[in-house]
């Protein structure tokens, strides 16, 4: 009796599948373009723009994002983005002063400081990059912005390269701002302000 009942609903299931898939939008997760859900209606010249940067999964994904549908707005993600993981990374700095900075010696304290600092400068810059693309500011005002924001997001590591005997409290954190902010700056020398 039981597998005569197992047999119904297999059969049941397998002909309610066959002709029509009745699945919620929700649980699809890749669209016809093979991109997620959240991003089927894209920018296909931001697409066209990620693959001329370094980091393309990166700036791929925040081209399917719902509110990029030009490359300036990609770029104000972008930047967005960087400055917000940038904040955060400064807050767990902040943290690890706190908690065990001093525990580990002066110069441990010392580095945590500046790559704290770094960040902190980074986001500003940022910021003022952000500024500089909504006001519609010269191109060489943003590229020299984010020059400065490129070379922000490589000082943390640059002073633990210095000193291989401390750790970095976030190694992760400081790999992936670095990749964004160089988006930034590529998407930046791609992208024409009118």
């Amino acid at each position: 009796m039981f597998r005569l009942l197992a047999a119904l609903i297999l059969a049941a299931v397998l002909a309610a599948t066959s002709d029509a898939r009745a699945i919620h939008p929700l649980f699809i997760p890749f669209g016809d373009s093979g991109r997620r859900l959240i991003g089927i209606n894209s920018c296909d010249e931001c697409i066209a723009i990620c693959q001329q940067v370094h980091y393309r999964t990166l700036c791929s994904r925040l081209a399917t994002l719902p509110a990029v549908t030009t490359p300036k707005q990609l770029l104000d993600v972008a930047l967005r983005v960087s400055a917000a993981k940038a904040a955060m990374a400064a807050m767990r700095l902040d943290g690890a002063i706190r908690s065990g900075g001093r525990a580990n010696g002066r110069a441990m304290l010392s580095s945590l400081q500046t790559c704290r600092d770094s960040y902190a400068s980074l986001v500003d810059s940022l910021k003022t990059s952000r500024t500089t693309l909504k006001n519609g500011g010269s191109h060489d005002d943003l590229m020299s912005l984010l020059s400065a924001a490129g070379t922000y997001s490589t000082d943390c590591k640059d002073v633990f390269d210095e000193r291989p005997e401390l750790k970095s409290p976030i190694p992760g954190a400081q790999r992936h701002i670095t990749r964004l902010v160089s988006n930034c700056i590529e998407l930046a020398a791609t992208i024409k302000q009118p």
